[in-house]
């Protein structure tokens, strides 16, 4: 079986919708030899910033010469980004190999994708005899596939509304949800929340003998260069915004609170930090004109990239290539863009069903309104209209900025991938006061 008739089979999963509940990735994991027992693992939930933790945990802990598997949902362009085994994303053929030998079994069992995806990435931690895994959860926490790992560390980033339908309509019920990754004994870290949420999650920890400590409280604590006024500029942290400065030091306390046999000292954690690579969060790509990449899909996290754009970009206004899931609070998010928009585009949304065309033009109003028939053409149309000197903010989902992605026109000629990890803040400033 070939890479591209193995993903196609895992898509083919996605049918039979998500499952709630640990039955069937235990057996699952029981038939491979329970390999999540086979590694250290880290075990990360909440909101939002859960991926961006991961991400810098990852490169952290990979700066300080460990095997980091690291697990992250959904991906961008290629299914592999995933799994990833020492900053390399899993092989083609180990997915090929994978799927082909339990394709009889996930399909009698009537696995799902993401229960089967879960399971190959311990499988592949396993096998590649790796020294801890990050693992980032997919929905929730508690009935999420990804807790069958015993944690040497979970992390709860933040709690807000998100999955509503799922998790539940309170902040302290979703909290209890994500608090369900905490684990007998297991030591807590929590990133900023408030206090209802913090003791909802409290309470959980101490059902389980779990102790808890914040980010902030750790790093007050301890005896980090610049731990009270942690400048995303002094990290060289390539993520811009304020809250990735907020998930750094939730990633910093993290790799404090491990108990390593090679210490992660402040050289280590820098270059860590330096040399983090997430993309599609406020992802800025050079050109005419500017592009501004972004895959928040709830209202906190467009929140997060309005403040950044007007942190960066002040009153200048883009026109906005949007759109996200017709089971998001889509309405909310399109109010809080709106200040930000010199003129709106849509489109269908790649792979998944998004906001139809003419809820689009009544959200809009008496702001001028595009309709494309699909993403490429689109951003070739918003591109048109902005002009070589204007922006172009390309936001609302993973699918559409991964749809985009790989495109001839996101490529600067030093390739997308080395300019954001080589963007300094003095070159986002600078990019502020572009006319136009």
């Amino acid at each position: 079986m070939s890479f591209r008739d193995a993903v196609s089979r895992l898509y083919s999963l996605e049918l039979w919708g998500i499952k709630l509940g640990l039955d069937n990735i235990e057996s699952f994991a029981q038939r491979l030899g329970n390999p999540q027992e086979e590694f250290l693992s880290i075990h990360i939930a909440g909101t939002n910033g859960k991926g961006s933790v991961t991400a810098l945990l990852d490169s952290i802990l990979r700066a300080a010469g460990y095997r980091v598997g690291r697990y992250t949902s959904p991906h961008l362009r290629d299914f592999r980004e995933r799994i990833h085994i020492s900053g390399r994303p899993i092989g083609l053929q180990e997915v090929a190999r994978f799927v082909t030998r339990f394709w009889p079994l996930i399909r009698k069992e009537r696995y799902t994708f993401f229960e089967t995806v879960t399971a190959m990435a311990f499988d592949s931690f396993a096998r590649h005899a790796i020294d801890i895994a990050v693992v980032e959860v997919g929905l929730g926490g508690r009935f999420d596939a990804t807790n069958i790992v015993r944690p040497v560390l979970a992390v709860i980033t933040n709690i807000d509304l998100d999955h509503t339908d799922v998790l539940g309509r309170t902040r302290k019920q979703i909290a209890l949800e994500k608090a369900g990754i905490i684990k007998e004994g297991t030591p807590v870290l929590i990133g900023p929340m408030t206090g209802a949420v913090r003791r909802a999650i409290e309470e959980v920890a101490k059902d389980r003998n779990a102790p808890v400590w914040s980010s902030h409280e750790i790093l007050s604590s301890s005896a980090l260069p610049a731990k009270n006024e942690l400048h995303a500029s002094r990290w060289k942290l390539p993520l811009p915004g304020d809250h990735q400065v907020a998930n750094l030091s939730v990633a910093l306390s993290a790799a404090l609170l491990l108990d390593c046999e090679t210490p992660l000292v402040p050289s280590v954690l820098r270059r860590g930090v330096r040399d983090v690579h997430w993309p599609g969060r406020f992802q800025i790509i050079p050109g005419h004109p500017t592009v501004v990449c972004d895959v928040a899909h709830n209202p906190p996290g467009m929140r997060r990239v309005v403040d950044t754009w007007r942190k960066i970009f002040a009153q200048r206004r883009a026109v906005v290539l949007f759109t996200t899931r017709d089971d998001k609070d889509y309405r909310s998010i399109w109010r809080m863009l709106a200040p930000c928009a010199l003129r709106w585009i849509g489109c269908p949304l790649p792979h998944s069903t998004g906001i139809a065309e003419q809820e689009m033009r009544r959200m809009a109003g008496a702001v001028p309104f595009e309709w494309s028939a699909n993403a490429t053409t689109a951003f070739r149309r918003a591109s048109e209209m902005a002009g070589p000197d204007g922006l172009v903010l390309v936001a609302g989902s993973h699918y559409l900025v991964g749809e985009l992605m790989p495109a001839a026109h996101f490529d600067t000629g030093m390739g997308w991938k080395k300019w954001v990890q080589n963007l300094s803040w003095t070159e986002i400033r600078r990019m502020s006061q572009i006319p136009g």
